[in-house]
């Protein structure tokens, strides 16, 4: 049989679930930091690493050789009452979760013959941005699995969120323990690009609505006092954004002056911001097209969608920001040589031109935030963040891609960063290989989940319901259908075992499951600032 049907049948097996079964014999190994005991046919593992964070193992009967360690996003040190912001209590998930779902994919990779392992990311009893330590806590991970389960053949490395700035360095510091991996709704590092926009939220807030927002400036204090001090901020846009939302941002600017009481309402200004910033224009509940008597157009759907998007990503922001300046220092932020009226994109200021308040109401505003005062950083902390967990992307490991289309915390254009440096490492090699008899293989699968065309749901007065069922794919953060993660991780098992899919392969897996768009020409909005 040719390779390529090897493949195809392996593809098939693979999507159904159904791999031959065949039991492995392990001999526990002599680790008494590991306490294990065995039930319905799954041998459950846990212990801790040297640093004292939690691990826990899988370890199905119809074990098949493939092990996965899963690696969370950033969590959060402090819980702060009344937001999503609330310090974990231990190991939280051992395999991707969906929220919306209500369910992980532990008993499918199980039923599969998957092992799967995790950890709590923590170090010195504080989360944060601690990237450089985990990419250390997970290779103790592995070391500590492959010891106790020397079966092990291939290893799939995989995460979300944050963890796209542990993956990545992972891999190109330890080549020979990674056989594919994959990136959920992953951050492209360095996180500076993607920080720099949200602090650009905080300033154009501050110009516009409330002049005592000092955003990222404000994120650099140690311990619970400097983490209050930065979700002070936080709850300044909350407070805004409840306000708007009650009357959709109807009523004038209030600031600065030379705009306030004027023609331009706030909603204007609320847009132009999401726009600037890449904040999603469509949320759980707007579909930024769908209208009513009172969302009258397009453009106000999408201003409610950014209004619906703004607090989680502010929040990010805050969380972000706050554990970043904990890293590097005070000063990563500085916007005295941006121009924001190139981050309008041509293509938005037309789309949306009605509900930014015209082209007079586009160019009061960008007039406003080129004449306003700019935040002066420090160049050697600015400096740090740019290098901060550096990639190079020149892994020729198999990589498998999934965001949502309209993710509002880790925005999509991080994953189509990602592809396009591992793409451009690939055309290099390619390059290099001119005359040689073996080539070598693009190594990157990007996928993303697409919203339903329509989802927007009104009430009989004509406002959405913000309230109602979110949309079924597409919208949230690490927050895929069952059937989107299962897919996922079929490609991962697969590329573990056979290397980079084809175009081929990746329809074969992904074939009847809603939603999920494999067009490798398809792209999301662009990173604002994109190195």
């Amino acid at each position: 049989m040719k390779l390529t049907n090897i493949r195809k049948l392996s593809a098939a097996l693979l999507t159904s679930a159904l791999l031959a079964s065949s039991a492995v014999a392990i001999a526990p190994a002599a680790n008494a930091a590991v306490a294990c005991s065995t039930a319905d046919g799954v041998e459950t593992c846990s212990g801790k690493l040297k640093n004292g964070a939690a691990f826990a193992i899988k370890m199905p009967s119809n074990f098949q050789g493939t092990m996965f360690y899963w690696n969370h996003g950033i969590r959060t040190s402090y819980t702060v009452p009344g937001t999503t912001l609330v310090r974990p209590s231990g190991l939280e998930e051992l395999t991707p979760y969906s929220t919306s779902a209500k369910s992980d994919v532990t008993t499918y990779m199980l039923n599969m013959g998957l092992g799967v392992a995790s950890y709590d990311g923590v170090t010195n009893n504080l989360y944060g941005w601690n990237a450089a330590d985990r990419v250390a806590m997970l290779k103790e991970l592995i070391d500590t699995t492959k010891a106790k389960y020397p079966k092990i053949s291939k290893n799939v490395v995989y995460g979300s969120s944050m963890a796209g700035a542990i993956i990545n360095p992972f891999v190109e510091k330890y080549p020979k323990l990674v056989d594919a991996v994959g990136i959920m709704s992953g951050i492209s590092p360095s996180a500076g690009q993607s920080l720099k926009s949200a602090c650009d939220l905080f300033y154009i807030m501050s110009v516009f609505a409330d002049p005592t927002i000092k955003g990222c400036p404000a994120f650099y204090g140690t311990g619970p006092t400097g983490f209050q001090v930065a979700t002070g901020e936080l709850q300044k846009i909350g407070a805004l954004l409840r306000g708007w939302q009650a009357d959709f941002g109807a009523k004038p600017l209030a600031y600065p002056a030379a705009l306030a009481g004027g023609p331009i309402p706030q909603r204007s200004m609320l847009l132009l911001a999401g726009l600037i910033v890449g904040i999603p224009a469509k949320s759980a509940h707007m579909d930024g097209t769908s209208t009513s008597t009172l969302v009258a157009e397009q453009g106000i759907n999408a201003t409610v969608a950014i209004l619906e998007n703004t607090i989680e990503s502010a929040a990010t922001g805050v969380l972000a920001g706050h554990s970043v300046a904990q890293v590097i220092g005070a000063g990563f932020y500085d916007n005295t040589k941006t121009d924001y009226s190139k981050l309008l994109t041509d293509a938005d200021a037309a789309r949306y031109n009605l509900a930014l308040s015209g082209d007079d109401g586009i160019n009061a505003m960008l007039r406003v935030l080129a004449a306003a005062p700019r935040v002066t950083g420090n160049a050697a902390t600015i400096k740090k963040l740019e290098n901060l967990d550096r990639t190079k992307f020149t892994s020729t490991k198999p990589y498998v891609l999934m965001s949502n289309e309209a993710d509002r915390l880790v925005f999509p254009g991080n994953q189509a960063r990602t592809a396009d440096k591992l793409n451009a490492a690939f055309k290099k090699r390619l390059a290099a290989a001119k005359g040689k008899s073996v080539k070598p293989v693009a190594n990157v699968t990007s996928i993303y989940a697409f919203t339903p065309a329509r989802y927007t749901q009104y009430l009989a007065t004509g406002a959405p319901d913000l309230a109602a069922a979110p949309a079924e794919s597409g919208v949230g953060h690490q927050d895929f259908t069952v059937q989107q993660m299962q897919a996922w991780i079929n490609m991962l098992a697969f590329a573990a075992e056979f290397g980079p899919l084809s175009a081929e392969e990746v329809s074969t897996f992904t074939a009847g499951t809603p939603y999920l768009n494999t067009d490798p020409g398809w792209r999301p909005s662009e990173l604002k600032y994109n190195k």
